[in-house]
């Protein structure tokens, strides 16, 4: 969700996990689906690259790294796109923070011998034909003017971190 009065963007993406021994290293980037077009009601971004490599540290701990090349798409003023960068990454890895430091109590609670990421066979959910996807490139998509946003608009509770 942006904050007001941006449009809000969403994101068609393909999702890839590897395990590496204690590590795991997941990865999207932007595609194309058919039965998921552009919405009138949002912005179609792109994200050309995000990836999340979780290292372990021993005794339970971790150190996440997070990496992302995305395209808001529009015609945001750069302020805008400086602004937002400043909060947006900080804000996603409190809340990981703050999930994973509930996470072993909810799995207890939550069917916890399911862990489809360790065990395939558990997954569930309908698989995609990689033959209907293609990659969204940024340049592909309607371009919407949103330059005439004044720098006031932008509320600090809208970005705080």
């Amino acid at each position: 969700k942006c904050p007001s009065p941006l449009k809000n963007r969403d994101f068609v993406t393909l999702r890839s996990w590897l395990p590496l021994g204690n590590d795991y290293m997941i990865i999207n980037y932007s595609v194309k689906h058919p039965k998921y077009p552009p919405r009138k009601d949002f912005v179609r971004a792109v994200s050309l690259q995000t990836g999340y490599l979780i290292k372990a540290n021993g005794d339970g701990a971790c150190t996440l790294y997070y990496l992302t090349q995305v395209d808001p798409r529009g015609s945001l003023p750069k302020w805008v796109v400086n602004r937002v960068s400043q909060f947006v990454a900080p804000k996603a890895m409190k809340k990981i923070y703050k999930a994973g430091l509930k996470y072993p109590e909810w799995k207890r609670r939550h069917d916890p011998g399911y862990k489809p990421w360790v065990y395939p066979e558990q997954n569930t959910l309908p698989s995609v034909s990689l033959a209907e996807l293609s990659v969204q490139h940024a340049d592909s998509l309607e371009n919407i003017d949103e330059t005439g946003l004044p720098e006031d608009h932008l509320s600090a509770s809208d970005h705080e971190a």
